[in-house]
């Protein structure tokens, strides 16, 4: 289980290789690029919705959005929800560099 301070990302190298990516930020910032591979999920839905996404609560999950902020507020709502292995990757770009996965637009 993460144990962050809050509003500060993980170390990039910590975070577990095989996670699933959940783009915390708008369907329309995620439309507009996203890592590859990563699944849209917005904050404002989260809590009502990642259940159907990540049904194991166990499972690996980065978050990430824009800055860092947005991926912390997820973050505690999925610990809250009782997600064991959930991080905070931060920023798109860093989070994609360090996995060495592109930017990509649209679906």
């Amino acid at each position: 289980m993460s144990s962050l301070a809050p509003s500060h990302q993980e170390d990039l190298t910590r975070l577990p290789p095989d996670a699933m990516l959940l783009d915390v930020r708008s369907y329309a910032e995620y439309m507009s690029g996203h890592i590859t591979d990563a699944h849209s999920l917005p904050l404002s839905q989260l809590e009502k919705d990642v259940v159907h996404k990540v049904p194991d609560r166990g499972s690996a999950v980065i978050l990430y959005c824009s800055s860092g902020a947005r991926s912390e507020q997820a973050l505690g709502v999925m610990l809250h929800m009782g997600y064991s292995n959930v991080h905070n990757g931060g920023p798109a770009a860093p989070l994609a560099q360090h996995l060495g996965r592109p930017i990509r637009k649209g679906l």
